[in-house]
């Protein structure tokens, strides 16, 4: 479906998609969420399958507790926090060989 986006600076016409985390429709040109969408209007996106899905998935996540979410990792020390809210994960000691040696070979420890 064809919307017009409502951003000032942008306005053109685009076949937007809806991010399903924020409930808000996303324009493809510019990257802002455009405004006075009807809630009927954001199932027939999804319903059509135009729905924004993430780019990179990257290996070696696990649930995060405080973020509720599948996170990637770091290592510190030879323990594992979340990248995004540095909260300790418990992973198993195969889990952790597998992110130190992903790590390793990625050079990210």
């Amino acid at each position: 479906m064809l919307i017009s986006c409502t951003t000032k600076g942008c306005l053109k016409t685009s076949e937007a998609k809806l991010d399903r985390s924020s409930d808000e429709v996303i324009c493809e040109e510019c990257g802002n969420p455009i405004l006075g969408i009807t809630p009927f209007m954001k199932k027939s996106l999804q319903s059509v399958g135009q729905v924004l899905r993430s780019k990179t998935k990257e290996a070696f996540q696990a649930l995060c507790k405080n973020c509720n979410t599948n996170r990637p990792l770091y290592l510190k020390g030879k323990k594992a926090y979340c990248k995004m809210c540095n909260t300790q994960a418990m992973v198993s000691d195969a889990f952790m060989n597998g992110l130190k040696a992903y790590l390793d070979s990625q050079g990210k420890e």
